[in-house]
């Protein structure tokens, strides 16, 4: 494969960081209805529903790609706590992952297990994927542990409209508040909705100070 000097690093990386901070600000701003509880062991979990992340992704660059390499696929028997026993596959994949330029490549192991050895599989690739875009500090909020379902409360409609109000009244553009504010950009009525009540009243105050 072709080297990458240190001047073509220096830029991918500062355009890998506008990446990964667009990527996140679009995440955050599906709000709960891009969490799911993942499974593990002794504690619970929340992590992104896989297909946000990839749509987050795509609406910021498609210039990225990935391939796997199988390492295992085994057929076991596992306990459930209902006392029935079933035979479930367990697969592990090795997951190599590239966004902008594929000389610079990230790679993480990922595992799935499901009652279907092609569901198993698919499971293993998405959690590598994850995981590999976890090292472009694409979705670390997962994995640093700062997601919750349920726990966020969220912005009421007369939050929503005073809001509108007051960006009407100031004449300063909602998108430009909150990136100051809230350090990601809300321009859409749908991102205003998926904000949660702390996050909202963040914004009204910060109008309140220029109206």
């Amino acid at each position: 494969m072709e080297r990458i000097s240190n001047e073509e690093k220096q830029k991918l990386d500062r355009q890998l960081k506008e990446v990964a901070k667009r990527v996140n600000e679009i995440l955050d701003s599906y709000g709960e209805k891009a969490l799911q509880e993942v499974p593990a062991r002794g504690r619970k979990l929340t992590g992104y529903i896989p297909q946000f992340l990839i749509d987050a992704l795509n609406s910021v660059t498609t210039l990225w790609s990935y391939d796997y390499r199988l390492i295992s696929l085994e057929e076991k028997e596992v306990m459930r706590k209902s006392g029935n026993k079933e035979k479930v596959y367990q697969a592990t994949v090795e997951v190599s992952l590239w966004i902008l330029d594929d000389r610079i490549r990230k790679v993480q192991i990922g595992g799935g297990e499901n009652v279907t050895a092609a569901d198993a599989l698919k499971g293993a690739i998405t959690d590598g994927i994850g995981k590999c875009l976890s090292l472009y500090s694409i979705g670390s909020r997962a994995y640093r542990g700062e997601l919750e379902i349920g726990k966020t409360v969220p912005a009421t409609e007369k939050q929503i409209e005073y809001v509108k109000t007051l960006a009407k009244k100031t004449k300063v553009e909602l998108s430009q508040i909150s990136k100051q504010v809230l350090k990601k950009m809300i321009s859409s009525e749908e991102q205003l909705k998926n904000l949660s009540a702390p996050e909202i009243s963040r914004l009204i105050e910060a109008y309140k100070r220029l109206a």
